[in-house]
């Protein structure tokens, strides 16, 4: 039963998808990771969806995070909380490992804090590198909870039958 319940953990360990990004809800009171591609976003306490901090932007302001590539089929969620006081966001990108790009466009306004689910808008054939997002009317727009996050690990599966093998054999 030890080897089980030891067994077990691993595999929940492994099972459990992980965000690809850091500092994703800007906790640490920094951009970093994240860069300014253009303009001059910067990180508030005024606004925060979770947690103390966001990111604002206004005007033209980007900001981008890159990251080991990962396969663009096995992400289950692509998502982002804006809270707009200036207009919608224009535009945001998802850059993949053959050096492309696809630009997408995000509709919806308000000024409330509101959750864009963008996973759909994913090239699966291709490997995901990065993510930018920018381009505010006259802005501000607060931006927190990022989100990039892969399916568990198919080794979790290959545990799982590995466990169930052993329970059969005892």
């Amino acid at each position: 039963k030890a080897i089980a319940a030891i067994a077990l953990a691993s595999i929940a360990g492994v099972a459990s998808a992980q965000n690809i990004l850091d500092n994703a809800g800007f906790e640490s009171g920094a951009l970093d990771p994240w860069y300014a591609n253009n303009g001059s976003p910067f990180v508030t306490s005024d606004e925060a969806h979770s947690g103390t901090f966001s990111a604002a932007a206004f005007g033209s302001d980007e900001i981008r995070q890159d990251f080991a590539a990962i396969a663009a089929s096995t992400i289950t969620e692509v998502s982002v909380w804006i809270k707009r006081a200036g207009g919608p966001f224009d535009q945001y990108t998802f850059f993949y490992s053959d050096g492309s790009s696809m630009n997408h466009l995000l509709s919806g306004n308000g000024d409330d804090w509101q959750q864009f689910d963008l996973t759909s808008n994913l090239d699966t054939s291709k490997e995901l590198t990065g993510f930018s997002i920018f381009g505010t009317s006259s802005g501000p727009a607060y931006m927190d909870d990022f989100v990039i996050t892969p399916a568990p690990a198919s080794i979790a599966l290959m545990g799982l039958g590995g466990l169930a093998a052993t329970r059969r054999r005892r």
